[in-house]
Order: C-alpha cells, then sequence, then structure tokens
C-alpha cells in the first residue's frame, strides 16, 4: 500500500485531483482571470475599462443590504501620471437596504467616484488629490476596488428621505407592546420569606 492511501484514509487509491504527487502551479481557489486588470499595461495605452458585477458576488456589501439582488456597473479610466498609474473609478448601484426609522425596505441608488494611484508600497509617490491603493498594478482586483467604493457610499442611517413616505410603526401597536403580559418577578416572594 502507498504512502497516498495511507494519507487519505484509504478513502481512494488514487491520487485526489492530480496524476502525480507534484504541487499545484497556482492555488486552488485563485480568482477568475477576468477580475484581475493589468493596470500597468492599460494605463500605457489609455484604457477605459468597463464592467459589470452582481451585487450578490460581494459578500462584505450583500450583508449590508436587505435584499443583495441587482449590478453594480464600473467604468475605470486608467492613464500615468508623474509616473504612477492612477484611474477615475465610477462606480453606481442601485440596492435594497432596511429603513432604521420603520423597518420597511427602500431603494437607493450609490454612486462613487474615486481618483486612485495604483503604487506597490506605502513610500511610493502619490499625486496630488488621489487616494493610494497599495497593490500590484499587474494585478489589480477591480471587483474588490468596486466593492470598497459601495461600502463607502452607503449612508450612515439607512432611512427614507423627509419626501418619501415612512411608515412609523403603528401608535396602537406600540402601546400594546409596552403594556403586554405583567412581567414575572419569581424572587419577588423572596424577601418575606427572608424575614421570617
Amino acid at each position: 500500500m502507498d504512502d497516498q492511501c495511507l494519507k487519505n484514509k484509504d478513502l481512494r487509491d488514487k491520487f485526489f485531483d492530480t496524476p502525480d504527487s507534484g504541487h499545484y502551479d497556482t492555488a486552488p481557489m485563485s480568482r477568475p482571470g477576468d477580475r484581475l486588470l493589468d493596470a500597468d499595461s492599460l494605463a500605457t495605452a489609455g484604457a477605459v475599462v468597463e464592467r459589470e458585477f452582481r451585487i450578490a458576488d460581494f459578500a462584505r456589501l450583500a450583508g449590508q443590504l436587505a435584499r443583495p439582488e441587482g449590478s453594480a456597473t464600473a467604468r475605470l479610466a486608467l492613464s500615468r501620471l508623474e509616473g504612477v498609474v492612477v484611474g477615475t473609478l465610477d462606480v453606481r448601484a442601485t440596492a435594497e437596504m432596511t429603513c432604521q426609522r420603520c423597518l420597511a425596505p427602500l431603494r437607493r441608488v450609490l454612486e462613487a467616484q474615486a481618483q486612485l494611484a495604483f503604487v506597490a508600497s506605502d513610500e511610493a509617490p502619490v499625486p496630488a488629490d488621489h487616494e493610494a491603493v497599495d497593490c500590484d498594478p499587474h494585478r489589480l482586483d477591480l471587483a474588490a476596488l468596486v466593492e470598497d467604493e459601495l461600502l463607502l457610499a452607503l449612508p450612515l442611517i439607512a432611512r427614507h428621505a423627509g419626501g418619501e413616505a415612512c411608515k412609523l410603526p403603528d401608535a396602537a401597536a406600540t402601546q400594546a407592546v409596552a403594556n403586554g403580559p405583567a412581567t414575572r418577578r419569581p424572587f419577588a416572594g423572596l424577601k418575606d420569606l427572608l424575614e421570617h
């Protein structure tokens, strides 16, 4: 019996996913190739990248929404400024959140624009009016940038605007909850027992 069978407790007598005992050439859970951009090469060409992403694929953003449905659009215009890869990122999405006043769903358009400089280290110079993004400019994760900008575009407190109908909870229902069944006090008679 070979070593591999002992390692996997005889569940299979063959290797799991490679024909030999060699290691992977890349990480097994690598990101899809279309997520990563070579911003350095695209900036040299002065390219504009436009993508659409499903909101449900943004794990951090989806957790902040009532229903993670729909899509987000992104437009990244790349160029070079003072020898640094820079880009203007415009993102837009419609999100359904929960109003913190009435707990009813509400829809908001999230929009953001950012002037970004893609630098490989913290010490690299950053052009004025640009926010530094510490990343490898040859492997830029556009989806992560879009999710970050949408998270920053979320309102601190989601609620209906002044002109929208925000239905506050019914006053009678609120009073019924406040005057609900009497609170049980299991130790109320304990004082009398201790005095005797």
